[in-house]
């Protein structure tokens, strides 16, 4: 590719990529910015020049939302300094490419932490999970990143930079531009830097109960049960026994393996017995956490669930539906019922307290697993759910966001959708082909 000097000044190379789950990154250029206006160099040259332009965080995204062919794949790598603290107004400053956990390290060292916390958070970027709007474990109760971005700066696709937002609690200053592009996975602009709201280590005492359950139904029966009781727990957790079987195989985990699979619950200390009462009856035994130490190996262990997986088949789709916590029990029947139907393998994670499900699909055959894939989504659209609460859309989940809009909002919204699209990028160069993209791209007239 031929590139004008100012270009050539900013590090490239050419390379060829895999995102987690193996959707193919196959780049003309990887440029590596080293700050906002080489950012918006390279933007601005790919908006004149109609090139297809791809942020690059981590490559976590399991949607393919990063998959491209003869793109500019921009590399925020090298843009992941911690800017500011502000242990006053309760927020921290930071480039796109900072990894969250590293984040998350710094922030504990002078009393505070960031709580979404996705499963891939060692490996991830902030950008791309501002990107993705991930959640994560502590979801439950703390929300995902859309709850706790203030403020970004971005480079639109004509190259220009902007300011979206204010590090402020309150801010009802304009439309909420932050909150469109959290989640836009990278179809509005690069992110080049994020404030986020941080909160104060808690002081009180957490426990964690691990739960050895009956069924994957008696875990739903549980999260009903704690919302009934009114208990928010700060994570609630599932894993069956097929994925604790891949854990112990894989990754040498030595955990229990329970038919029924394991529910790992944390609640603040005085509000254990009333975990217990609601665990009576649905857990086959439990055991307490002997301290902070031991729980946050538990939930070391859960966040790489998706690692042991994907060494279980040749394919492995990483479904992420939510449902009404109260329809929990029909969408798990209606996953035994796909299971039992194509006689395959359907390991369940889940952040199962705000009903979000994961199943995972492990089968060599590729026609098949997009098939129960697509069956899979299609549940989530049918209990008046969502067919992704933080993995995202990407190229995979673009005809089911379709099926979901038009079904629970109406054509209308994909109007609007396009229409926010094409204004942001009149040419089409952000992310292309995904994404609203491709679930606004049949006609809209009907």
């Amino acid at each position: 590719m031929f590139l004008p000097s100012e270009l050539e000044a900013i590090e490239h190379k050419e390379e060829e990529r895999e995102d987690f789950v193996g959707f193919k990154v196959r780049p003309s250029i990887v440029f590596f910015p080293k700050d906002e206006e080489e950012v918006s160099k390279v933007v601005k040259f790919a908006y004149e020049k109609g090139l297809p332009i791809v942020p690059w965080g981590a490559g976590t995204s399991l949607t393919g939302a990063l998959a491209c062919d003869g793109c500019i794949l921009m590399d925020m790598s090298k843009m992941d300094r911690i800017l500011e603290i502000n242990d006053v107004d309760w927020y921290v400053r930071v480039q796109p490419g900072l990894n969250l956990a590293k984040l998350n390290e710094e922030l504990e060292k002078v009393g505070f932490f960031l709580p979404p916390d996705p499963a891939s958070s060692f490996l991830c970027t902030v950008g791309g999970a501002v990107s993705e709007g991930s959640g994560g474990m502590k979801g439950v109760k703390y929300g995902s990143f859309r709850e706790w971005v203030l403020a970004l700066k971005v480079v639109l696709p004509n190259g220009s930079i902007v300011k979206l937002g204010e590090p402020l609690r309150k801010n009802r200053a304009g439309y909420n531009l932050v909150n469109l592009l959290v989640g836009s996975e990278g179809t509005l602009g690069v992110v080049t830097e994020v404030w986020l709201r941080i909160i104060p280590l808690p002081r009180t005492k957490m426990v964690t109960v691990v739960a050895n359950m009956k069924d994957l139904e008696a875990a739903s029966r549980v999260i009903i049960g704690l919302r009934k009781s009114k208990i928010t727990p700060e994570i609630s957790e599932y894993m069956d026994e097929d994925v604790i079987r891949a854990l112990n195989r894989h990754l040498g985990t030595g955990l229990e393996e329970t038919e029924g699979g394991m529910m790992l619950i944390t609640v603040e200390e005085d509000l254990l017995s009333d975990l217990m009462k609601v665990l009576k009856g649905n857990a086959s035994s439990f055991k307490i956490a002997r301290d902070r130490e031991e729980a946050e190996e538990l939930y070391s262990v859960r966040a790489k669930a998706a690692i042991a997986l994907r060494a279980e088949a040749k394919f492995m789709y990483a479904e992420d539906i939510v449902v009404p916590v109260s329809r929990l029990p029909e969408a798990i029947m209606k996953l035994k019922g796909i299971e039992r139907r194509y006689n395959v393998r359907m390991p369940v994670v889940a952040h199962i307290g705000d009903g979000n499900l994961h199943p995972n699909i492990l089968l060599d055959d590729q026609e098949m697993a997009e098939r129960i894939f697509d069956e899979v989504g299609r549940i989530a659209i049918e209990l008046g759910g969502s067919v992704t609460g933080e993995h995202g859309i990407g190229i995979q989940k673009a005809h089911l966001l379709r099926e979901q809009l038009i079904r629970s909002n109406g054509v209308e919204v994909l109007r609007l959708m396009k229409g926010i699209k094409d204004l942001f990028d009149p040419k089409g160069v952000m992310n292309p082909g995904k994404y609203v993209d491709v679930a606004t791209k049949a006609d809209l007239s009907s």
